[in-house]
């Protein structure tokens, strides 16, 4: 098993550089073979100076989208090994040019034919994939380009520090609205608002269709201007099993543990009445949900019953507490 694709999103550098260094090793034994003594990690420096001509570490560092330290270690070691010169500038003495050596020149008639057979093997492996990883690559750089990534993470941890400010209480009448509203817009977002007639009782009398019934409700609110930002029941069916139910959280307040905290309400709650198994039943296309049901131990199983009353789930799981 490779546990590396199994970390998720988690392992996406480490698994970038796993396979970075395996096309490096790969092509360094290519090199060899064919009697080439160039680091194969010099190749982007080397190529962008054969087809743009001199240039400083700085426009090369900007043409390439890599660091100028970086640029700047390559350089030095290209330039021990004779594969550039780096003089000043001759209309600027401030600035230093680097250009490929004499060396570098004589070299480009035998690495030619290899980079072409290189690019023509690659390329025939990315047109048999599914997702071509090149335009895969280029939407996710774009992607990260335009929402960055320290500052996003640092804020979504701020915000998980603001949803310690959420406090979960049981049911207020007052809140049935609230209720009503934050399962609303997950239906209307995921399923097209779809309501099915137990949707209709659940939503419209939580009182009848849970708390007389033996379930229970929490909300989560926010103690900074007292807003509901989420809600999850409990419900108690006829045969003694009991279910989560209806868990949203408001879009805004997503990711940052208020789900969970809810969650954990509920189940402590179960554990209380001496529960032996919760159940719930999801679909597919809500991956978060999902995600959090796993991570506090739900196990996806079989419908008992072949199928959902539900036709939006598609996915039965149950916890043993």
């Amino acid at each position: 098993m490779d546990y590396m694709k199994s970390f998720g999103s988690l392992s996406l550098g480490s698994r970038l550089k796993r396979l970075s260094d395996r096309l490096v090793q790969d092509v360094n034994q290519l090199y060899q073979s064919q009697g080439i003594q160039l680091n194969p990690t010099f190749f982007p420096l080397f190529n962008i100076l054969h087809q743009q001509g001199s240039m400083t570490v700085t426009e090369a560092a900007e043409r390439l989208g890599v660091s100028h330290p970086a640029i700047s270690k390559i350089a030095r070691k290209m330039q021990q090994e004779g594969w550039l010169s780096k003089t000043a500038d001759p209309a600027d003495d401030r600035r230093q040019l680097l250009a490929l050596t004499a060396k570098s020149e004589s070299l480009l008639e035998q690495i030619a034919p290899v980079w072409t057979a290189i690019q023509s093997y690659l390329d025939a492996l990315i047109g048999a994939q599914q997702h071509p990883i090149l335009e895969s690559l280029t939407e996710f750089e774009t992607l990260l380009q335009q929402q960055g990534f320290y500052a996003p993470i640092v804020k979504q941890l701020e915000r998980r520090n603001e949803g310690q400010q959420v406090t979960i209480q049981g049911w207020d009448a007052a809140l049935r609205d609230d209720f009503k509203r934050l399962n609303m817009a997950w239906l209307k977002r995921y399923f097209d608002g779809e309501i099915t007639e137990r949707d209709e009782d659940a939503l419209n009398n939580p009182e009848g269709y849970y708390l007389a019934r033996g379930g229970y409700i929490w909300f989560a609110r926010n103690v900074a201007d007292n807003q509901v930002v989420g809600c999850v029941a409990l419900a108690c069916h006829a045969d003694g099993r009991f279910e989560i139910s209806k868990m949203g959280v408001d879009e805004a307040w997503q990711t940052v543990g208020v789900g969970r905290r809810l969650l954990m309400a509920a189940l402590d709650k179960a554990r209380e009445l001496g529960v032996a198994e919760v159940f719930l039943e999801s679909s597919s296309k809500l991956d978060r949900a999902l995600q959090l049901y796993r991570n506090l131990g739900f196990r996806q199983m079989p419908h008992p019953d072949g199928h959902s009353y539900y036709s939006r789930a598609d996915i039965y799981m149950a916890l043993s507490l």
